[in-house]
Formats: structure tokens, C-alpha cells, sequence
């Protein structure tokens, strides 16, 4: 672990190692989480991630899908046992009593952490969102980064080729 986070609050989340998968987020609170609040069993959360190459450079990659099956919603105290147990939001409330209205997606049998890390470029990004727009003063990396940084609704050929690239 590197010096400077050994102090730090981290947290597994989405996490691909219980059974059900999981993910948790604020859905009234975090702005990038907000449309989370519509999401319905079947739709794909997807998972993006800033890594770096071993030899330099940085780039965005899809790291991981969970498929919804079932969502436990704005909780604001402890929901007894059930499917979330595993989840981090859901043991950090249990033992700070810190109940804050989050949300809990369970995923289905087909989410899962991709073995690969699948390199998401400016070809990507215009595949899913139409009318991408480049400005000359922002790099890629930027660019991108504008595009995914809260959760999207992806429908069309667009969604169609994510659900294809993430449940193959």
C-alpha cells in the first residue's frame, strides 16, 4: 500500500467478490449518482476506471458491470438481514449508526470484474454519447473524463454495444 493512504477511509465498492455482487451509492446526495435513483432490474451499471500503464501514460478503461436485479433504497436505517449484508455502505452504517440514506444495487448472475481491463478511448466515448464535442484546450483524458463522470443513461446502438462488450 502506498505511504500516503495507509491513514486513509477506503471501501470495496462495487464489489464483485461476495455473491450477490454489489454496489452502493448516496443517489440523493452524490450529483454523479442522481439518475442511479431510475435504475430497474436488467439495466448495466458499468465501471470505468483511470489507470496507469506500466510504462507511463494514463488512460480510461471498463473495469467491471453489475447487472441490476434488485435495489434497496434511500436507507436510513439498519434493513434487518438480507442480500446487502456484505456491502460496504451497509456495515460502515451498522457500525458508525450512520444511516444517511444511500442506496444498495444488487447484481445479478451475469455481473461480474472483468478479467481485462478494456481500454475506453475517443472511439468509445463517440460510440456512446452522440455529438461528442473535443475542445482544442482539453486533452483526451479530459474530455472523456467530462463525458463519464456522473452515471448516464446509455439506450440505442450505443447501449446496445456496451451490453454487448460488458456481458460477453
Amino acid at each position: 500500500m502506498l505511504r500516503g493512504w495507509r491513514s486513509k477511509a477506503v471501501h470495496l465498492d462495487p464489489d464483485f467478490t461476495s455473491r450477490p455482487a454489489t454496489y452502493g451509492d448516496n443517489c440523493r446526495r452524490a450529483g454523479r449518482a442522481f439518475s442511479l435513483r431510475r435504475a430497474q432490474r436488467g439495466d448495466l451499471i458499468v465501471f470505468l476506471a483511470r489507470l496507469h500503464h506500466e510504462h507511463g501514460g494514463a488512460g480510461f478503461h471498463l473495469v467491471g458491470s453489475l447487472e441490476v436485479e434488485d435495489a434497496l433504497s434511500d436507507v436510513a436505517s439498519d434493513p434487518g438481514p438480507g442480500w446487502w449484508d456484505a456491502n460496504a455502505h451497509v456495515r460502515r452504517a451498522r457500525a458508525t449508526g450512520s444511516w444517511d440514506s444511500f442506496w444498495v444495487f444488487k447484481g445479478g448472475d451475469r455481473s461480474h470484474l472483468f478479467r481485462r481491463a478494456i481500454p475506453f478511448t475517443r472511439r468509445e466515448t463517440e460510440t456512446l454519447f452522440d455529438g461528442t464535442h473535443w475542445p482544442d484546450q482539453r486533452t483526451e483524458l479530459q474530455t472523456i473524463g467530462s463525458y463519464t463522470r456522473a452515471v448516464r443513461l446509455i439506450e440505442g446502438p450505443g447501449g446496445e454495444w456496451l451490453r454487448t462488450i460488458c456481458l460477453s
